[in-house]
């Protein structure tokens, strides 16, 4: 599926904003639109001795969020006319991960980004992991400051899983104009290389029949390397610019569950990564 739309949340904080201009840049590489969208919900008010001091805290709360969401849109459209195929503004009183996720709908891609702001909450940033399970659309998590991508070496991280295909066919708008794919996988040992190889095989004829050249490549489980370390030691190896892989995970209430491998490519800042649920 081709990308029409990218979604990227915009905060009032920081000036100037990697993560936007990181979405303005995808955006004309695949002569995509652009969906901005604020979001930030005012916390519980209550006065210092902690009593609820309803009327004046709840007001200058709300006047907070409101002038928030002002200076996000503003700082949106003092750079979004550099969008070719336009853009266009959203906002909302409310979770920002209920707001992004309400607003996927109308996207092909999300772009978001590792904080570079410590210690936000879920009132006034969507985390990148919660994104990725909630959004039902692919998340690309870019590190800190990263302001443009250029996906020429791709390194697809392939398991025999739902979650991996769902990737594979979300990442084909940037595999079909990459330079080099190679779609790796790691397997527990020697015996099961022949196995993982023909799994791997069928991955690349797919790739082939939609116009991608991939290459294929069966690694063993390193006995001192968990798989995620294994994999990222890979993509230094080759350069790769982007990672595409699924993510695993579930959310158990409001608390995100991510599998170890998940979890280590959500908090590595070296690369940016596409990941599907």
């Amino acid at each position: 599926m081709p990308l029409k739309t990218i979604l990227v949340h915009v905060e009032a904080e920081p000036t100037p904003d990697p993560r936007l201009a990181l979405a303005i840049d995808i955006a004309n590489r695949f002569d995509a639109s652009l969906l901005g969208v604020g979001a930030e919900l005012y916390q519980n008010a209550y006065s210092g001795d902690g009593g609820f001091d309803g009327g004046y805290m709840i007001a200058a709360e709300t006047e907070r969020v409101d002038a928030d969401l002002k200076r996000a849109e503003a700082k949106f459209r003092a750079v979004a006319g550099a969008v070719r195929q336009g853009s266009a503004w959203r906002s909302g009183v409310r979770f920002p991960l209920a707001e992004l996720a309400a607003d996927a709908r109308a996207a092909d891609l999300v772009v978001a980004s590792l904080g570079a702001r410590p210690h936000v909450s879920q009132y006034e940033v969507a985390l990148p992991g919660a994104l990725v399970l909630q959004v039902g659309r692919p998340v690309l998590v870019a590190p800190p400051g990263m302001a443009g991508l250029n996906a020429a070496h791709v390194l697809v991280a392939w398991k025999d899983t739902r979650e991996s295909r769902r990737a594979v066919a979300d990442a084909l708008p940037f595999l079909q104009r990459a330079e080099t794919v190679e779609v790796v996988e790691i397997c527990d040992s020697k015996a099961a290389q022949p196995a993982t190889t023909s799994r791997l095989d069928d991955v690349a004829a797919y790739l082939t029949r939609h116009g991608v050249k991939a290459t294929v490549k069966a690694h063993i489980a390193e006995r001192d390397a968990a798989a995620a370390e294994q994999l990222l030691e890979i993509a230094e190896q080759q350069a790769a610019d982007l990672i595409v892989a699924g993510a695993y995970g579930h959310s158990r209430l409001q608390e995100w569950v991510f599998g170890g491998f998940t979890r280590a490519l959500l908090t590595q800042t070296g690369r940016p990564v596409l990941f599907s649920h």
